[in-house]
């Protein structure tokens, strides 16, 4: 779907690409709408569950393990194209948009108020600023990413990403500081 986009992918050139029978690939997906969902529900639920480092100990380290875990995921070969197919089939049923918004905003929203917990639980930041400078420093840097891996030609990260995505560490990180509730 990455490659041919909506409109030209098919299930029976997926079931040719695969060395099968379309009939036999009926038999994991009624359709190509259920195709799409179950692409949607694999390569988000590897989105969501991105990050194999332990999380940082003071809250002022979260933009840097953010940046890190974010760059990571952007460098899996399979994330940029989950992302171009996301861009590409969001508004062509209303049912592809609504599952979008359940895990872009709903579940991301989710993951960030348990990324912020510690932090919380220990008064050390308030949960609503701890969600908003996670929400803020994964925006930042992962815009820059797909304007880099996923919009326009593909190319190996540059030097200029990386003083993108340190200088916005060092303003959350700034921010997280000046926010601190002890």
């Amino acid at each position: 779907m990455a490659e041919q986009g909506y409109a030209g992918a098919s299930l029976r050139k997926l079931a040719a690409r695969l060395g099968m029978q379309q009939p036999s690939l009926y038999h994991y997906f009624r359709s190509k709408e259920d195709l799409v969902e179950q692409l949607i529900a694999t390569f988000a639920g590897d989105m969501l569950a991105a990050s194999s480092e332990a999380l940082p100990e003071r809250v002022e380290d979260a933009p840097a393990w953010i940046r890190d875990t974010v760059i990571a995921l952007y460098q899996r070969p399979t994330h940029p194209a989950f992302v171009r197919v996301m861009f590409s089939i969001s508004r062509l049923d209303p049912r592809y948009g609504k599952l979008l918004r359940g895990i872009f905003v709903d579940q991301v929203e989710i993951a960030m108020r348990l990324f912020a917990k510690p932090f919380v639980d220990r008064g050390e930041i308030d949960e609503q600023v701890a969600v908003y400078t996670a929400r803020m420093t994964v925006n930042a840097i992962g815009l820059k990413l797909m304007e880099e891996m996923v919009l326009f030609d593909e190319r190996p990260l540059g030097a200029d990403v990386i003083a993108y995505a340190d200088y916005v560490v060092t303003a959350m990180r700034e921010h997280l500081i000046r926010n601190r509730l002890r």
